[in-house]
């Protein structure tokens, strides 16, 4: 007997190669290649005979047998045919073959091949994925919805190597939920264009939370999230923007805006509250955080409002945002949230620069520069001439430069040495003042349910006028507890607290307030001070003898009431105070001021200290033992809380232009460049943005620490053109593009790289546009779509998806570049300007070629030629198992000897008894009965079944005793069934 297996291993479309293989008891095949070369592969095949000698089951290999006759063909899952034509030729194994797939669609196929030897003819198949490399991309209609609603998707497959539609792709649709359960998964083939379309009706019970729905076809998928929550669309929106793009110093920005129904309706009577952020490196004024800017307004009749800011500062530097995060509540309670950005700008304009020689400039050298010139907001100053000057230097030559669509100038320039630059400090903003005094939750005593809302927005008010206070405070904060007793008619009738100097001022402003009329109250008070980063005024005590005990702790609570009119400076007073006690008296006489010779600083805190000691009164606790005199010298200390560092300029070694653009106004910005350093060897190609069939040049540019040789060719590698061409006199090489060249070319050689962007002629873009800007309710909506492919009319498909603009305001709606995943990514980890990169530049938005130039520079790698067709592969047999095939007949030839036995068991004469002849004879008799009903009677070999040849396990199913049902029939000497078949061998 024969069996077969077939392995295929090759490519899609096109394949050159050579195959091997072998199999046990099996004809095999195998086919493989690569997508590169000619359009055909290679098939072997392989044919191996099995034979026994012995019982039934058993098996021995035997040599491979020639093959007399191949047929090859193809097959899908519609049974489709499509025959091969294969050269097969014998080998030294079995026979080869060359094999060429024919174009046929995305899918599953089957390469089958009839095969005929001396043994006879069989057949083996092996199953093939033939599906091109593919790039998926999924969207669904919206990204947020509801239980009960309907998820609506879509899918578009596209050929991975130039994005060309894959029409009829299979593919499937998944559909999981949060927790990863597939609740949907249907086959979905795309259509026209490769568009596939489906929808998915969320239970009302659906789980809340991500959801992803995902397309798969073959190796290619995309898979994109959605949301699941209940939620409420807006009834409004907040529109605000500021009244001009920014704002420079002397200017008085203002924000207007409006808050408006959906339905287009204003909101009247609006209240608005302004949270304010600002960003940027120059600090505002300190008040602008607290009451400058408008915190607090209200629409007018017709849904608007404006906030009018304080002036812009002159000191304002660089570039400054304020953005203002608005919340509306409308009458009915809703609340709506928005924002708005107001630009603050020092300069009219705003410049950054580009160069090929890290950024920066090498002095003594021809430097190729790439200006950026923009308005302070980002918009571009395109079209227009923009003059340079070192600003460093009067009267030095100007460079004028005129820039393109993209607001990018080229120009060559030769900044000279570098210079320090001096940068300007940032303003100095004192620190804003802290909050010097907190209250705990007050604890009624009386009533025991803690105190009534009058009472606490009255305790509130009282934390102002118990801040002074704070200046008793030693260390960063203390704590008072306070007990009031407060009568019916609101007056504190009492207060008590500690003994500190801190307590008894707390305890002297509590007695002079008042809280509302109401029942009479007992109140139980923590209030926590904190240090309020004053300057420290401090007493050293110096006497002729021993100075009276508490006359240092009087002095130094005297010099904390002082501390709110201190200056800011440290150091010693000018003057001393002296002093004199007399012994029996508790008093401490306060004899004048005097000069200190020791003293540095603190003039400016005399006037401070003077004023408050003048009216002064010492008393001791004890009277002084005797008489005794002394001096206290005071030194004013700034605490480390209350130390704010100044800024102070800063310098860098480098290059400070002034750029002047050609406008209104003629507005200027510095530009600051640090030094650069020159390479060794670099390239510059042009163009850098090319069309099919223009000619590029490429220049190798040596350094001044160059010593290397220079090579003879360089290579130039495009997706569809490979070229190496020869340097001339000048290091140049020059390559004329091929009409078919599109997309990312790279040029190498000597170790430097550039890269040249090839636009493809046919760009395909879309244009929407409704019939009517406005539409009333009931009306019905046009659309107007335009296709263009090179900027000529031309077919494509176009999907339209629509939502209530008001969902934007809950989660981000998708953009236009929401197809821009599946671009092949060009890296570029440091773009042109911030914003120019190889991504920008493939997608058609820089215009300009200085800014395309800019940009390239910028590249560091371009995507990988995208693979021409998939490789494929499969395997296939044909097996050969005599047990399965001896298990399967037997059993049918046994229930025929059993019906036999049992006809034996009727007729035959009570005398007779069964023996192993007769079993042996009926056996043959089950056999020609099975035979003459067309039944298989013979084993894997093709063999009468023999009982001689069944395996122990089956031939112990016939022995008489398991098949004659009246024991009576069998004889009382037993003879062996297995001995006697094996000696008799029937």
């Amino acid at each position: 007997r024969q069996s077969a297996e077939l392995a295929v291993d090759g490519a899609r479309r096109g394949a050159k190669g050579s195959a091997e293989g072998s199999a046990e008891g099996s004809a095999e095949g195998s086919a493989e290649g690569s997508a590169e070369g000619s359009a055909e592969g290679s098939i072997d095949l392989e044919v191996v005979a099995h034979y026994t000698t012995g019982e039934s089951d058993a098996e021995q290999r035997g040599e491979v047998v020639a093959v007399d006759s191949i047929e090859t063909w193809l097959t899908d899952a519609k049974q489709g045919t499509w025959p091969l034509d294969v050269a097969w030729r014998r080998g030294h194994r079995g026979s080869h073959g060359t094999l060429s797939l024919p174009e046929v669609p995305d899918g599953d196929y089957q390469v089958h091949v009839r095969y005929a030897t001396a043994l006879g003819s069989e057949q083996v198949a092996a199953h093939l994925a033939l599906f091109t490399p593919a790039r998926i991309h999924v969207l669904t209609d919206r990204p947020l919805y509801q239980p009960g609603n309907t998820v609506r998707f879509r899918a578009v497959a596209l050929r991975a190597r130039d994005l060309a539609p894959l029409d009829n792709r299979p593919g499937v649709w998944t559909v999981r939920d949060p927790d990863g359960e597939v609740l949907l998964e249907e086959a979905a083939p795309a259509g026209d264009w490769g568009v596939v379309a489906g929808s998915f009706p969320l239970d009302r019970a659906a789980r809340s939370g991500t959801w992803k729905v995902e397309w798969r076809s073959a190796d290619a998928r995309d898979e994109v999230r959605f949301t699941v929550q209940p939620f409420t669309l807006p009834r409004f929106r907040v529109d605000a923007t500021a009244g001009k793009p920014f704002y420079q110093p002397g200017d008085t920005p203002s924000l207007r805006g409006a808050v408006i129904y959906s339905s287009g309706a204003p909101v009247a009577g609006a209240t608005l509250d302004i949270a304010w952020d600002i960003a940027g490196a120059w600090p505002p004024p300190t008040d602008w955080q607290t009451t400058a800017l408008p915190r607090r307004t209200q629409t007018a009749a017709n849904g608007r409002f404006e906030l009018a800011l304080p002036e812009v500062p002159a000191d304002l530097q660089g570039a400054v945002t304020l953005t203002a995060q608005i919340s509306a509540v409308d009458p009915a309670g809703d609340r709506v949230e928005g924002a708005a950005a107001v630009l603050l700008s020092r300069d009219g304009i705003a410049a950054s620069a580009v160069t090929e020689l890290g950024d920066g400039l090498v002095q003594g050298f021809n430097n190729r520069v790439y200006l950026r010139v923009t308005t302070p907001d980002g918009r571009v100053v395109a079209n227009t001439k923009v003059t340079i000057k070192r600003a460093w230097q009067l009267g030095a030559p100007a460079v004028e430069a005129q820039l393109d669509e993209d607001g990018v100038a080229s120009l060559q320039l030769d900044p000279g040495a570098p210079v320090n630059i001096v940068i300007p400090a940032a303003p100095w903003r004192p620190a804003p003042p802290r909050t010097l005094v907190a209250r705990d939750e007050a604890r009624e005593l009386i009533g025991g349910q803690g105190a009534s809302l009058a009472d606490q927005v009255e305790l509130d008010r009282w934390l102002a006028r118990l801040a002074p206070c704070a200046t008793r405070v030693r260390g960063d904060s203390a704590d008072v507890r306070l007990g009031l007793r407060v009568a019916a008619a609101g007056t504190v009738l009492a207060a008590g607290a500690g003994g500190s100097a801190l307590d008894r001022c707390a305890v002297e402003v509590v007695k002079q307030q008042r809280l509302p009329a109401a029942g009479e109250r007992l109140y139980a008070l923590e209030l926590h001070f904190f240090d309020p980063a004053l300057p420290q005024l401090t007493a050293a005590v110096e006497a002729t003898r021993d100075a009276p005990a508490g006359l240092s702790d009087q002095l130094t609570e005297l010099a904390a009431a002082a501390r709110d009119c201190l200056p800011a400076e440290d150091g010693k007073l000018p003057s001393l105070l002296s002093w004199r006690a007399r012994a029996g008296s508790k008093d401490v006489e306060l004899t004048g001021w005097l000069a200190d010779p020791t003293a540095a600083g603190g003039k400016a805190a005399l006037a401070c200290v003077t004023s408050r000691l003048a009216a002064a009164r010492i008393a001791l606790g004890e009277p002084a033992p005797e008489d005794v005199m002394g001096v206290v010298r005071f030194a004013v200390s700034l605490p480390a809380s209350a130390q704010q560092h100044r800024p102070q300029p800063t310098t860098m070694l480098g290059y400070e232009l002034e750029v002047i653009a050609g406008l209104d106004g003629q507005p200027t910005t510095k530009l600051r460049i640090a030094p650069g350093a020159v390479p060794d060897l670099r390239m510059r190609v042009t163009p850098v943005l090319a069309r099919p069939g223009d000619t590029i040049t490429a220049q190798l540019i040596r350094g001044p620490q160059f010593t290397g040789v220079l090579p003879g060719k360089l290579a130039f590698e495009c997706l569809k053109q490979h070229a190496s061409q020869p340097l001339d006199a000048e290091h140049r090489a020059t390559l004329a593009l091929a009409p078919d060249v599109s997309g990312w070319c790279a040029v190498t050689g000597g170790g430097a790289r550039a890269v040249v962007y090839v636009r493809p002629q046919s760009e395909l873009a879309v244009t929407v546009t409704p019939r009517q800007d406005h539409y009333a309710p009931g009306e019905r909506a046009e659309l107007a779509i335009q296709t263009t492919l090179g900027g000529h009319g031309g077919k494509a498909a176009v999907g339209l998806f629509g939502v209530d603009a008001s969902l934007g305001q809950l989660v981000p709606l998708p953009g236009a570049d929401a197809l821009g995943r599946i671009q092949p990514q060009v890296a570029t980890p440091s773009p042109a300007f911030g914003v120019l990169d190889g991504q920008a530049l493939a997608l058609g938005r820089i215009r300009g070629a200085n800014a395309a130039a800019a940009a390239v520079t910028r590249v560091s790698s371009i995507p990988p030629p995208a693979a021409l067709d998939a490789v494929v592969s499969g395997r296939g047999a044909s097996a050969f198992d005599p047990i399965a095939e001896l298990t399967d007949r037997f059993y049918v030839v046994l229930a025929e000897l059993h019906a036999q036995v049992h006809t034996w068991e009727t007729k035959a004469p009570a005398a007779e008894k069964m023996t192993p002849a007769t079993m042996a004879r009926l056996w043959q008799v089950a056999l020609d009965a099975c035979a003459a009903r067309g039944q298989r009677i013979d084993d894997a070999y093709g063999r009468r079944l023999r009982l001689v040849r069944l395996p122990g396990d089956l031939l112990s199913l016939t022995d008489p005793r398991a098949v004659v049902v009246n024991a009576t029939r069998l004889p009382e000497d037993v003879e062996n069934w297995s001995s006697w078949v094996e000696k008799e061998r029937p």
